[in-house]
């Protein structure tokens, strides 16, 4: 069966913290394509100033491909 964008936002929060430490994101665009959900994601990244004091973020996109059953990442562009 195939997973809905909702419940395929769902199994990507563990994935996407583990691999980037991002706790929340967006979903911005999304395709369906044989057997896979291409997804355009958007996150805040936190970064250090020079000096190590100041943490600011910057916005990141990124694309996933993930199986459209398991919610499994596939592919990150």
């Amino acid at each position: 069966m195939v997973l809905t964008l909702v419940d395929l936002k769902e199994k990507l929060k563990p994935q996407l913290k583990n691999l980037w430490g991002i706790d929340d994101f967006k979903i911005t665009k999304a395709s369906h394509i044989n057997k896979y959900w291409i997804l355009g994601i958007e996150y805040q990244k936190p970064n250090k100033s020079f000096g190590g004091d100041t943490i600011f973020y910057s916005t990141e996109r990124s694309v996933i491909s993930a199986n459209d059953e398991t919610g499994e990442i596939d592919t990150i562009n």
